[in-house]
């Protein structure tokens, strides 16, 4: 069993709702640093094949890897490069298995810190990778599991990013990786390097979609209904 500590760095939970602190100013890039006592644990533990467990081990409802998006655009990128995982792994000084549990999702690149990141897209960009290159790519897909991870196990508060219901180039990012965990269209420029299909399972996708409704209708106040609106209107393509 794997157990992956999910935290947001340098931020505090407010008491205030929803409602009245989301996005209440602009986010710098992913992860953000603070000190080490201002830290929100989330202890997400998964089995071999990306399920949820509980503490002894026990597999709960079938989930799918928190880092889906993130590992689908790492390996879009080694593949259009023209690199093994194995390759990949050598450039970067790490294990193979490391390189597969990027790809697999099941270390989800919000995990990952922020040096080697920048490490892994500069590796990329060096080999001729045509997407996933950039670290901004790569934060941007780590920003949307972490939202989806948030939604599906109940620790997202809608404070942060990404902001998919903005009309930004950001956004239009954002929404094209969400869609493409949610039902499978693949962005254009990744195309050539992935298969079709969703990143999510299907019983995921639809608790999002379940969520992002309860959104919609006002179930975390009024301000979260457009958004939810946003997020709803992926699911459906």
């Amino acid at each position: 069993m794997t157990a992956i500590l999910i935290s947001r760095p340098g931020r505090l939970i407010s008491s205030a709702p929803a409602s009245t602190r989301r996005r209440s100013r602009p986010m710098p890039d992913w992860p953000l640093h603070a000190p080490q006592n201002v830290r929100t644990p989330v202890d997400i533990k998964t089995g071999p094949h990306g399920q949820i467990t509980d503490d002894s081990a026990a597999a709960c409802l079938p989930a799918s890897p928190p880092g889906v998006i993130g590992g689908a655009v790492i390996r879009a990128a080694r593949r259009s490069a023209r690199l093994s995982q194995r390759h990949l792994a050598r450039m970067l000084s790490v294990s193979p298995a490391t390189v597969r549990m990027w790809e697999t999702g099941t270390c989800p690149l919000f995990a990952v810190p922020y040096g080697q990141l920048c490490h892994l897209a500069d590796t990329l960009r060096r080999a001729g990778a045509c997407v996933g290159q950039d670290r901004s790519e790569l934060i941007r897909a780590g920003q949307c599991d972490l939202l989806i991870t948030g939604m599906l196990h109940g620790f997202e508060d809608y404070a942060e990013l990404p902001a998919v219901d903005e009309d930004t180039d950001d956004g239009a990012t954002a929404r094209s990786l969400l869609r493409w965990a949610l039902t499978g269209s693949v962005p254009d420029q990744y195309r050539p390097y992935t298969s079709t299909g969703p990143l999510l399972t299907h019983s995921d996708a639809a608790d999002f979609a379940s969520i992002a409704r309860d959104l919609n209708a006002g179930s975390q106040g009024t301000d979260l209904i457009s958004y939810g609106a946003t997020l709803l209107a992926l699911t459906s393509g």
